[in-house]
């Protein structure tokens, strides 16, 4: 089985064609605990279907980047410009053009918390995330880990650096750890923002890259960079 390790603007994975291969959870499971390492998780590429895995070896609903990775990787293998495929967060629509695209989940509003002196928005994209708006120059992780096992989250600290540009930091749940960038922390950033100050596009600043959430026909689409950091690598269970 063949696979090789890809960047989307920071966010890291072993991408596994698994295209022609069936194979089971625990084979999945076993890869990505094998191979992954300290990259974020792992994209198991099937045929018009994306099945993401963290880094600790569980599945998660969805992962922005690993999406648009997913879309990269096809347009490698197949010459195909526009993806249509699934996830476990439903249908998606993948563009390849000056950058990679994807029609992002429709964002849901779970509403506002507070707890002692940290205040955000719940969102969810594909999987949930906890915004706050605050200082990213000086993140005490820790400080915010209480939140992320109480309302089993990612965590998204953002603010605002001009019209339509923010910083963004994220805290990724089964990475536990942060991450060079978060494709559906900077949509539920972007999204939040967007409400507030009636902007289409917001760019997002990110440890790992710029991304950029463009607001059309009612739907998010999270726009990027993609590459590919390694040969392709000889997967064995």
């Amino acid at each position: 089985m063949k696979g090789a390790f890809y960047s989307a603007t920071g966010n890291t994975f072993l991408v596994v064609d698994s295209r022609d291969t069936k194979l089971s959870d625990e084979g999945k499971r076993d890869l990505v605990l094998k191979y992954v390492n300290d990259r974020d998780g792992a994209i198991f590429v099937e045929r018009d279907f994306m099945d993401y895995f963290n880094r600790d070896g569980h599945r998660a609903a969805f992962c922005g980047n690993g999406a648009r990775t997913f879309v990269h990787f096809i347009h490698e293998k197949e010459a195909r410009d526009k993806v249509e495929f699934s996830s476990y967060s439903g249908s998606l629509l993948g563009v390849v053009d000056d950058d990679v695209s994807v029609r992002m989940p429709s964002p849901k509003f779970l509403g506002s918390f507070e707890e002692e002196e940290f205040r955000g928005e719940i969102v969810v994209v594909g999987v949930p995330h906890l915004v706050i708006e605050g200082d990213t120059q000086d993140i005490d992780w820790n400080a915010l880990l209480p939140l992320r096992h109480l309302y089993d989250t990612n965590i998204d600290v953002f603010n605002v650096l001009e019209d339509g540009t923010l910083r963004i930091r994220t805290f990724e749940r089964g990475v536990e750890a942060e991450t060079g960038a978060c494709g559906s922390g900077a949509t539920a950033v972007a999204w939040i923002q967007s409400r507030r100050t009636g902007s289409e596009k917001i760019v997002l600043q990110a440890n790992g890259g710029v991304l950029t959430v463009i607001f059309r026909d009612g739907a998010a689409f999270l726009g990027g960079g993609v590459e590919k950091c390694s040969e392709e690598l000889e997967l064995r269970l």
